[in-house]
């Protein structure tokens, strides 16, 4: 018998999700206990008991958003490299027709050298494990020669990740999303991937 109380996660999801809009709205600066325990309609001791940091409850935050974007698909590393790569398709898609998303990642890059922890606890929680799973299902698709040999897994996730950020970050409104589908495609086939 553990002595406390179990948490409610339906005020952790209220956190998060307040957290996550001031994250979007103004960047780190903005993610303040007080705000952020307003608009969850939460106490400031509710946040305490649950992160000890701002960067601890965005990471968090952020994490449980990437999990609900995607859910249905969390045994993409199983299925086969085609289906994988529709998945990508369709979920970055949303991202490009989404404005909340697009202001998330938005203030993610914005991050100054100052907000390192965030930045290190974005990357080592849920891009690395992302991009090591992607470079073995690159490996095996090499070996079975879907993919060439000579194509680097590491180099092609940076070309990938970089033409696909600078889309979310340099255009400036919707008008993009219409074509996402056909670049996102375009960018997947110049990178290498047989799609």
């Amino acid at each position: 018998m553990n002595g406390g109380r179990p948490r409610d996660e339906t005020i952790d999801q209220e956190l998060q999700t307040a957290a996550l809009i001031l994250f979007a709205e103004g960047g780190l600066a903005a993610v303040n206990f007080d705000q952020v325990a307003k608009r969850a309609g939460a106490s400031r001791a509710a946040l305490y008991r649950r992160w000890a940091t701002r960067e601890a409850l965005v990471t968090s935050a952020l994490q449980g958003y990437r999990a609900k974007a995607e859910s249905g698909f969390e045994d993409w590393t199983s299925r086969p490299l085609g289906e994988i790569l529709d998945i990508f398709v369709d979920q970055t898609v949303a991202a490009f027709s989404d404005p909340f998303a697009r202001n998330l990642l938005r203030q993610l890059f914005a991050l100054s050298d100052q907000e390192a922890e965030i930045k290190h606890l974005y990357w080592s929680t849920i891009v690395e494990p992302r991009r090591k799973a992607f470079s073995l299902i690159i490996r095996q698709a090499q070996e079975r020669r879907e993919i060439g040999p000579d194509l680097d897994p590491e180099l092609m996730q940076d070309l990938l990740g970089g033409a696909l950020s600078y889309r979310l970050l340099a255009y400036p409104g919707d008008e993009h999303v219409l074509d996402a589908r056909s670049y996102i495609r375009a960018v997947l086939h110049a990178a290498g991937f047989p799609i």
